[in-house]
């Protein structure tokens, strides 16, 4: 085509086409909003400029900005109205300034997540998990201990958990306990009590004469025997010329004043079959005192039944150990493991009930009193309590109580004794617990410096010459095999669980051991000022009947050295 010819062609195809933004009309004007080309072939505005819902001539769903047709849903100059650009990188969204994310992934303040995984958008966006806690399938599943098992996001502990009893998602009925994986919904609980003089109440005068709540005992008494057991009685102490207060009431009425104090209530049947004076094998399944027993939880299954009241056994306590010392009995921890077991198998055999009966003692402290400087019995009840953890709890020493006569002890003694085994129990039996005794957990040494971690039940320990007088160096003993020992020169509590002790030296001699409140003078009484003994206590402040201090007192111990 020449060239004069083209500005000619181009007028005329100019000419043919309608406006940019609107529908030309017959006299050639442009619609209302549309655009229409100007001297410089730019389009222009007629609608308004500021607002984002007058589409003008735009097709839905854009909206007019200025001179041109947007989607504010999607357009990142203009994302959610007009003039609102998004900072480079990101892409417009819904309106949304955000980044574009692929497939399984969702935009979270500005990145790209996976809900089933990001612990810090876990299931939704800002949805945090807590520090250290997976995001598995869109839910917070922390790493549970191997104690615990994961219900929901929560790990739990399905043996004492009312809402996970025994498993996730399985709730105790309202007012019933989780203890052992079982809800228990008992009206009547027995405590069976056995071992030697100290079970029965030998030398104790009689210091429990009123029951103040529900608790009971056989019409026979505490000290109930095996037959004619044919009814209930209130539960109160009685002598008999030679035997009194047992730990009966002093355990009973305490648990049930503190639960009634939190809005519960809880009944005990209290009944001991112990004799005094006798060994394990005397007191063992075969035997008429353990028979007696046995009459006694067949008995009160069957009252119970008769007066419509749920019952079950719920532990044996046992105050034993002293004609074990005298017999050099090397097997004791054996025995106690199996007086357990024994005592658990009859009994649900007996009743037919799904709970355990664990065995709650104390360690025998009184062997200074049989001529004896040292005693292995007290090591034996601590190793079968570490042996079974979940069926055997050591209550705690007895160094602390006051004694009638260096082996028994006074009412009063048996009295607060009983207050110790109640506050177990309850732990145990009713809150569904772990229980530790205050003792140690790791003892290990740098040169001079031997240090003892205690499993402490209520933080912080205290060294307390107030009720318990100082032995030297608070009980606490250093030996080696080398003959002559560093000596210890300071006892300190570097912590809320933590004993240092300072050694004049540094040792050489093998077989390296801490003893506490392990080694007395023969011939002398048990006792706080007299036996052998320690000042190390915990802090609990859990509130006696009575006014005694409930503070749980370090237990006898002889432990190596790491």
């Amino acid at each position: 085509m020449p060239a004069r010819a083209r500005p000619l062609l181009l007028l005329a195809l100019l000419g043919a086409c309608p406006s940019a933004a609107g529908t030309a009309t017959e006299d050639g004007a442009g619609s209302t909003g549309s655009a229409t080309a100007g001297a410089t072939g730019e389009p222009t505005a007629t609608a308004s400029t500021d607002d984002p819902t007058a589409a003008g001539g735009c097709p839905a769903p854009l909206a007019v900005c200025g001179d041109v047709c947007v989607d504010l849903a999607h357009d990142p100059a203009h994302c959610g109205g007009c003039d609102r650009p998004c900072d480079r990188g990101l892409a417009c969204l819904e309106g949304q300034c955000s980044v574009a994310c692929g497939p399984g992934s969702v935009a979270c303040d500005g990145a790209c997540v996976d809900l089933d995984v990001d612990p810090a958008h876990c299931g939704e966006c800002g949805r945090a998990c807590e520090p250290g806690v997976a995001c598995v399938a869109g839910a917070c599943a922390p790493a549970c201990a191997p104690a615990r098992t994961l219900c929901g996001e929560q790990c739990v502990d399905v043996g004492n958990d009312e809402a996970h009893c025994g498993g996730c998602d399985v709730p105790c009925p309202s007012g019933q306990p989780c203890v052992y994986g079982e809800c228990v919904g008992v009206g009547l609980h027995h405590l069976l009590i056995s071992g030697q003089s100290l079970s029965t109440g030998s030398g104790s005068v009689v210091v429990s004469t009123e029951q103040p709540f529900t608790n009971v005992s056989f019409n026979t008494g505490v000290r109930a025997g095996g037959v004619d057991l044919t009814g209930f009685i209130p539960l109160v102490e009685t002598w008999n010329g030679g035997e009194g207060e047992t730990i009966a009431s002093g355990a009973a009425n305490l648990v049930s004043e503190l639960e009634q104090a939190r809005g519960s209530a809880h009944k005990i049947l209290a009944s001991a079959h112990g004799v005094g004076g006798q060994p394990y094998g005397a007191l063992k399944k075969g035997t008429a005192p353990y028979a007696n027993g046995l009459a006694q939880v067949t008995a009160g299954a069957a009252l119970a039944a008769m007066s419509g009241e749920a019952y079950a056994v719920r532990a044996v306590a046992i105050i034993h150990g002293e004609s074990d010392h005298l017999g050099g009995n090397l097997a004791y921890a054996d025995d106690l493991l199996a007086w357990q077991s024994d005592y658990e198998a009859d009994v649900q055999a007996i009743t037919g009930q799904p709970y355990p009966v664990p065995l709650f003692l104390c360690q025998m402290s009184s062997w200074t009193m049989y001529g004896s400087s040292v005693s292995r019995i007290p090591g034996e009840q601590l190793a079968a309590a570490r042996a079974r953890p979940d069926r055997i709890f050591v209550v705690g020493p007895k160094y602390m109580l006051p004694y009638v006569d260096g082996v028994h002890l006074t009412g009063e003694g048996s009295r607060w004794l009983g207050e110790y085994y109640a506050k177990v129990y309850r732990a145990v039996l009713i809150d569904g617990l772990p229980w530790r005794p205050l003792a140690p957990r790791a003892i290990t040494r740098a040169g001079d410096l031997v240090t003892l971690e205690f499993d402490v039940p209520a933080p912080p320990l205290v060294l307390d010459e107030t009720l318990v007088t100082n032995p030297g160096n608070y009980g606490f003993e250093f030996t080696d095999s080398s003959g002559a020992p560093p000596a210890i020169t300071a006892v300190a509590l570097t912590g809320p669980t933590t004993v240092q002790l300072t050694l004049a030296a540094e040792p050489v001699g093998g077989n390296q051991r801490v003893r506490y409140a392990a080694t007395g003078t023969p011939g002398v009484w048990a006792g706080p000022t007299t036996g052998a003994r320690g000042n190390l206590r915990d802090s609990d402040a859990t509130v006696s009947r009575h006014g005694y201090s409930l503070h749980n007192w370090a237990v006898h111990f002889d432990e190596p050295v790491h």
